[in-house]
């Protein structure tokens, strides 16, 4: 798998848990959306930091 698609599945993962925690937010589950949100945002910040890593 090269870094491309690997990078594009963690970012197409995060938009998914973005939107699993505004659904859950919503219905009024504040513990999903709370983690889910944290989650998301966890791998965009290691990804980001991985990619910036080699440079």
């Amino acid at each position: 798998m090269k870094k491309s698609d690997l990078y594009m599945v963690i970012i197409v993962i995060a938009i998914i848990l973005m939107f699993i925690s505004l659904t859950s937010w919503v219905l009024n589950q504040s513990n999903l959306a709370i983690l889910s949100a944290n989650f998301g945002v966890v791998l965009l910040v290691v990804m980001m930091l991985w990619q910036h890593r080699e440079s």
